[in-house]
């Protein structure tokens, strides 16, 4: 017994001892390697913070979502998919409000209607907007950074251009040459010709394909935001700019898609795709406006213009005005801001008049109930109908073979007021595809309380130097507030008013954000996007390419607001047969 644990003994010694000797640079490698991980455990555990009530006051703090990576926090997982993250969040509180910890910064996210309610009630020296306002708009349109006081100087002089487009007489005024375009170009939308010579330039974009002398296939996205372009941007900055620069609204939506890469200030030169095609977009963007604010220079001055402009007598009085205030105040070409309406004018109303018409056109018998409230009621007292019609094609002048397009008119102020299932289904489908933020930052202590009606509902206390997030598409995608939001339901916010009518009611939802950073153009994006919708329904008839498959609504990409489509719809369009003719 003894020679056995001896020998034991004796021949475990030399292996016992060799791991000793290699014990130091062992113990080093399986440090790094636990380390991450330790690190991790450790952060997952301290980091969260539980909702709690504030000793002596009638007020909670906010919870703290755990994180697991310290300095950055939440951060990756919200740049890759920050609704996900947020919904999960938000399973977790009852209270409509939590925060995330984003690379060192906290961030208070709400999604509650009555705390976003109270707010947006605070005073500007209590929750900031504009300063978060111009460090977004200088790193994504490239302002220059000096100026910045000269903008701080002007800020309520631009405030008052957006009269414009708020309100009366201004709006109609603006909205006139835009419904005026539509009228044109909703007609000779399709060309049916096989050259693209002959094609108009949203038919190229769109990628046409002729089918017969009466029908054309396409992609329904490129078609309908380039033909709202072309309807729009004239009717703003005139004429000429399209027609000097015919690709600039591709540039504005190459801008639009390098919107992260500015905000984290990546050069050009980034080896990561799409970065140096959004530095090219901003760029020529910004050189054909460069070009017309010399040219509105030149006008003022009374010195000659370049031919090519053209008279300069259709540039709209909203951008006149701001042109005033750019020359008054000396700043440069480089610094004027007109980039930021083009983008404004261009990126989100394009897009949504796509997702509108296929919500629209995928809802079975919808198209009928729409072209039948646009032709107006035949009774003036017939529930939510005026006297109508809203959109009217008329009979084309015909000499012998020889004939014009059939005439299209279009009241916005009718598709407006007395038209609610079409208001209806365009309210549900911003609320499916629209993606609008409000961000805050603290500048002072403050109290976001909630529901005044429930005495129940608690007040939260949010800290000076915390940032406050409010995501409008958590609350418009919440089920506690409306019933299957993935489903697109187009009688939503429908509403029977005491008289019987109907009216459409955008009740909790927020669209266009809030506050001082609510978009400014919804009243005119509105009015020109149920124009158009209701005149392409009322003008063509639109089928799925693949009638096998249908419709297919694609799954949607987060932008800066309104979603894009993972992949466009191919159609088929065809004139309408009317009682008139063929």
């Amino acid at each position: 017994m003894d020679d056995f644990y001896e020998s034991a003994s004796s021949s475990d010694g030399p292996q016992l001892s060799s791991i000793y000797r290699l014990s130091p640079s062992f113990s080093a490698v399986l440090t790094l390697l636990l380390a991450p991980f330790a690190i991790a455990i450790a952060t997952r555990l301290l980091s969260g913070r539980p909702s709690e009530k504030v000793s002596g006051r009638n007020e909670r703090t906010v919870f703290l979502l755990p994180y697991s990576i310290p300095v950055i926090g939440h951060a990756f997982s919200f740049l890759y998919d920050p609704i996900n993250l947020m919904i999960q969040a938000r399973n977790k509180t009852p209270h409509g409000i939590f925060a995330l910890y984003l690379g060192s910064t906290t961030h208070n996210v709400i999604s509650d209607p009555a705390l976003v309610t109270s707010v947006m009630a605070q005073r500007e020296s209590v929750v900031e907007f504009a300063p978060i306002a111009w460090n977004i708009v200088q790193k994504w349109f490239g302002f220059p950074k000096s100026s910045k006081t000269k903008y701080e100087a002007c800020w309520r002089e631009f405030n008052m251009t957006f009269n414009h487009l708020m309100k009366e007489p201004y709006l109609s005024q603006l909205l006139k040459p835009t419904i005026r375009n539509l009228e044109e170009n909703i007609p000779q939308m399709i060309s049916f010709t096989d050259s693209e010579i002959d094609q108009q330039p949203w038919e190229r974009w769109a990628k046409t394909s002729f089918v017969s002398d009466s029908e054309s296939e396409l992609n329904l996205m490129s078609l309908t935001r380039d033909m709202m372009g072309h309807a729009s941007v004239p009717a703003i900055f005139g004429r000429a700019l399209m027609e000097k620069y015919p690709n600039i609204l591709h540039d504005v939506y190459d801008l639009d898609s390098g919107f992260y890469f500015f905000l984290m200030g990546l050069p050009a030169w980034t080896p990561w795709p799409g970065v140096m095609t959004a530095h090219v977009g901003r760029h020529q963007t910004g050189e054909a406006l460069g070009d017309l604010q010399r040219a509105l220079d030149a006008l003022v001055d009374g010195k000659p213009i370049d031919p090519s402009w053209g008279e300069l007598d259709d540039v709209s009085g909203f951008i006149m005005e701001r042109h005033a205030i750019f020359k008054n105040n000396g700043f440069e070409i480089n610094e004027r801001g007109d980039i930021s309406i083009l983008w404004a004018s261009v990126a989100n109303a394009n897009i949504f008049v796509y997702w509108h018409l296929l919500f629209i056109l995928s809802t079975p018998g919808l198209v009928d109930r729409i072209r039948e409230e646009v032709a107006g009621a035949k009774d003036e007292h017939e529930a939510g109908r005026g006297a109508g019609p809203f959109v009217t094609v008329t009979k084309p002048l015909s000499i012998g073979s020889i004939s014009e397009s059939p005439k299209l008119e279009i009241s916005h102020e009718g598709l407006l007021k007395k038209c609610p299932l079409l208001k209806s289904t365009y309210l549900e489908s911003l609320r499916m595809t629209d993606q609008p933020w409000s961000v805050r930052k603290v500048a002072q202590d403050v109290v976001i309380k909630g529901d005044k009606k429930d005495l129940s509902s608690p007040s939260f206390l949010i800290h000076k130097g915390e940032y406050i997030t409010i995501p409008h598409d958590l609350h418009m995608r919440d089920p506690k507030y409306f019933k299957d939001p993935e489903k697109f339901d187009p009688e939503r916010f429908l509403v029977q008013n005491g008289d019987g009518t109907l009216s459409a009611n955008a009740k909790t939802i927020r669209p266009f954000g809030g506050g001082p950073s609510m978009c400014q153009g919804r009243a005119l994006a509105e009015a020109e996007c149920l124009a158009l919708v209701a005149g392409v329904l009322v003008f063509w008839d639109i089928e799925p390419a693949d009638k096998n498959a249908g419709w297919v609504i694609p799954k949607q990409v987060k932008t800066t607001a309104i979603s894009k489509p993972a992949h466009d719809t191919r159609v088929r369009i065809k004139r309408r047969r009317f009682d008139w003719g063929a």
